[in-house]
């Protein structure tokens, strides 16, 4: 487990698990685009079961982002970090929200079905925001890593 905080295979000063995060974070939107499709193969099962394992993988992967990049931020970066913290509680917000609307509509029986334009218009705000949160993401891991 040591291997994890040597230098990444990126090229950069950063540890190895920063370069595993940021490779993730980048792959983030395919991902999330494999598992929309799955739907349109009416696999509503898998759908759910990847956008929930996406939702926990992502919310672990911010928390161990944000807290290395807190301990080796400079006083001029915080600003920046506290932006892109607000982003990532947000689109975590809206994520689960989605997550617990889709599993309520479920049991209602309106998903698939009566409810799914506002699920995929809430996905479409989702996607969105992850975007410009990567964005940031990769932006900082630059600032802070790029020698």
């Amino acid at each position: 487990m040591e291997y994890l905080l040597d230098i990444g295979f990126l090229g950069t000063s950063a540890p190895y698990f920063m370069d595993i995060i940021l490779v993730y974070l980048l792959s983030l939107p395919i991902l999330m685009t494999f598992s929309i499709l799955l739907v349109g193969n009416r696999k509503y099962g898998l759908h759910r079961f990847t956008q929930t394992l996406l939702f926990l993988l992502t919310v672990f992967v911010l928390f161990i982002f944000n807290y290395e990049i807190y301990i080796v931020v400079e006083k001029e970066l915080f600003y920046l970090l506290l932006i892109e913290l607000f982003f990532s509680i947000v689109i975590l917000i809206m994520w689960l929200r989605v997550i617990l609307f889709a599993v309520d509509d479920r049991r209602r029986k309106g998903l698939p079905g009566l409810y799914s334009s506002s699920h995929k218009k809430s996905g479409k705000r989702i996607f969105l925001v992850m975007l410009f949160m990567i964005f940031i993401n990769t932006y900082l891991y630059w600032i802070v890593y790029v020698d």
